[in-house]
């Protein structure tokens, strides 16, 4: 019995010591962000089709200031992140529609959707990622949803896909992540 004790008890001293050495990564301080995955949920309201579509993209940052509080009190309305300001929102969104190439009969490219009101874009803002100030390596992912219906702009068939990067809360200038192009989707299929 005392033989089995010794030694449960030096392999726990040990195990202990092997979790305790476990180095923090190392990621740079601008974000870096990738492509993981789009879902997309579809429904019928009286007539009008909807498509909650949620982009999901992880990322890596090294000092962990990503997101915006949405507290007006909290300064993360300050300039450079108030509003007018091109850093009032930290996840920007550029919405690209598959359309026929008019110099490949046959052929699809994706361009610009141009929304029918000027200045409309989808880009938003994301809570904080950690609730305190700490510098310190973060990775995981971001969901940002947004809805499509077949009321104006929309018809089913359309096919769509996003180009995002990411702000963090650098000052005086906040850093970009890099850009990335997320799979296609159809709308109301």
């Amino acid at each position: 019995m005392n033989y089995m004790l010794k030694y449960s008890l030096a392999c726990l001293l040990l195990l202990l010591a092997l979790t305790s050495c476990r180095k923090e990564p190392n990621y740079p301080d601008e974000p870096q962000i990738s492509f993981k995955r789009i879902e997309r949920f579809d429904h019928d309201a009286d007539g009008l089709q909807i498509d909650s579509v949620f982009l999901v993209i992880g990322f890596q940052d090294g000092d962990g200031n990503l997101g915006l509080s949405t507290d007006k009190a909290s300064g993360d309305y300050d300039p450079p992140f108030n509003p007018g300001s091109p850093y009032q929102h930290n996840f920007k969104v550029r919405l690209l529609e598959r359309v026929p190439d008019p110099n490949n009969p046959g052929e699809f490219i994706f361009q610009d959707f141009e929304f029918p009101v000027e200045g409309f874009d989808l880009s938003g803002r994301f809570p904080r990622i950690s609730s305190d100030d700490r510098a310190e390596p973060l990775e995981g992912e971001i969901r940002f949803g947004m809805i499509f219906t077949n009321e104006a702009a929309f018809e089913p068939g359309d096919v769509i896909k996003f180009e995002v990067y990411i702000y963090d809360r650098t000052l005086p200038v906040p850093n970009k992540s890099n850009v990335i192009i997320s799979d296609e989707i159809t709308l109301f299929e």
